[in-house]
């Protein structure tokens, strides 16, 4: 769960435990918040930030020198980094520079301001690992897409089309947050595909002439057709 803050203004001292002895003995203030611009929203799920893309880099800015914690904002637009007592201005600049290698620009003036006050408010901010809980929501607005599709076509049971549901979100966030997905891929990208894993859950919920429909639904793609939401 994300550290509470609380804040009176953009100076106001973060209350908060900290990761560190070091840090405990100095509070957070606004000018140890970075945030950046971010191109992370997903693709199949455009009103949430993408977890499978975001966790890798969330992780991999907590190993950097100077750096406490990083955080994705739900909607996958901007990261927030919470800068160690320590950090130097060098450790900034090589973060900022790797960071725009991934397409994540750092805010300014006001625009900063306003988000570091959103960011210190506590709300809607996920860390690290944390953003799983992104891709089980997006699993979960996938496999109603898919099943919209199919019942298009032919009704479903609204009791049998949540349990096909709950199974297919289940199966697929599951696969995504194992890490298993990434073995042997040195991209990082998940390999973990609706097609695949329906193959082996649709039969349960649909018979043959359904599962014709399901073929077709999958065939679509798992992004939102205009249709679609």
């Amino acid at each position: 769960m994300k550290t509470q803050f609380i804040v009176g203004s953009l100076g106001a001292l973060l209350c908060a435990p900290l990761a560190s002895s070091a840090d405990n003995a100095a509070a957070i203030t606004a000018e140890r918040v970075s945030v950046f611009n971010a191109p992370l929203v997903c693709p199949a799920a455009p009103q949430i930030g993408c977890g499978s893309a975001s966790k890798p880099i969330l992780l991999d800015l907590e190993k950097q020198p100077g750096v406490l914690e990083a955080w994705l904002n739900r909607a996958g637009t901007i990261i927030a980094i919470v800068w160690k007592s320590e950090s130097s201005a060098d450790n900034r600049r090589n973060v900022a520079t790797e960071l725009k290698e991934d397409r994540a620009t750092e805010m300014e003036g006001r625009s900063r301001e306003q988000v570091v006050r959103d960011f210190l408010s506590g709300k809607g901010w996920y860390r690290g690992a944390d953003v799983d809980r992104l891709s089980e929501e997006e699993a979960g607005i996938i496999a109603a897409r898919l099943i919209r599709r199919v019942e298009a076509k032919t009704p479903l049971p609204k009791e049998k089309a949540q349990e096909f549901q709950h199974d297919l979100a289940e199966s697929w966030s599951r696969c995504v947050t194992s890490g298993k997905h990434v073995a042997g891929n040195p991209a990082g990208q998940p390999t973990c595909r609706f097609e695949d894993i329906g193959e082996d859950i649709a039969p349960k919920y649909l018979n043959q002439e359904q599962l014709k429909f399901w073929k077709e639904a999958v065939e679509h793609g798992v992004l939102p057709l205009p249709n679609e939401s």
